[in-house]
């Protein structure tokens, strides 16, 4: 089983500032979230922890790998989509013209196209299908759209889909997921 997590809560989640990839750290309130999800998960069989290698995800991992004791392995495919010039900005100062502009051209703000972002998750996924063990992973809301629309989707990627269908879909922090046998990313009842 691949069970996959979003990070704790940050002060710029608090703030709705875009964060992207800038390195933030998880706040206090983050923390308690992933030691109480940490309990949650408690009895589950953990074979190995992936993290993407941002501050917030990987003290996360850490705080949960408490309990079971693992090498956590950090994988770059796991990071938040890179907004580029958009990150540490308040979502209120990005009006719908920045965002469709954004959404038709992320090169113009330095940002990652979501092509590029899909074939990393996709390359990821893959990575983890056939492993016989049970993987923990740790990473962001944007990821886990993208994890979702590629085993919903399969192999080619269509931009206007995936934001009509997936952008908007709403991740909570300490979000659990899980893929199940059938390559279905589930809500994971605790």
């Amino acid at each position: 089983m691949i069970y996959i997590i979003r990070h704790g809560q940050t002060d710029w989640n608090i703030e709705h500032k875009t964060q992207g990839q800038t390195d933030i750290v998880l706040n206090n309130n983050g923390i308690e979230q992933a030691e109480l999800i940490t309990k949650k998960i408690a009895n589950l069989k953990i074979d190995t922890i992936i993290s993407s290698d941002l501050k917030r995800a990987y003290m996360t991992a850490q705080i949960i790998n408490k309990k079971f004791n693992k090498n956590i392995e950090t994988d770059k495919r796991l990071r938040e989509f890179s907004f580029g010039t958009l990150e540490g900005i308040t979502r209120d100062k990005i009006t719908p013209e920045i965002w469709d502009d954004f959404n038709k051209n992320p090169k113009k703000f330095k940002a990652e196209k979501r092509e590029e972002i899909f074939n990393r998750i996709k390359s990821f996924v893959n990575d983890m299908k056939f492993n016989n063990k049970n993987i923990l992973v740790v990473t962001h809301g944007g990821p886990i759209r993208m994890i979702k629309y590629y085993l919903e989707n399969g192999e080619s990627f269509n931009d206007k889909k995936y934001l009509v269908e997936y952008m908007t879909i709403k991740i909570n922090n300490l979000g659990l997921f899980v893929i199940d046998e059938k390559m279905n990313l589930i809500k994971y009842n605790l």
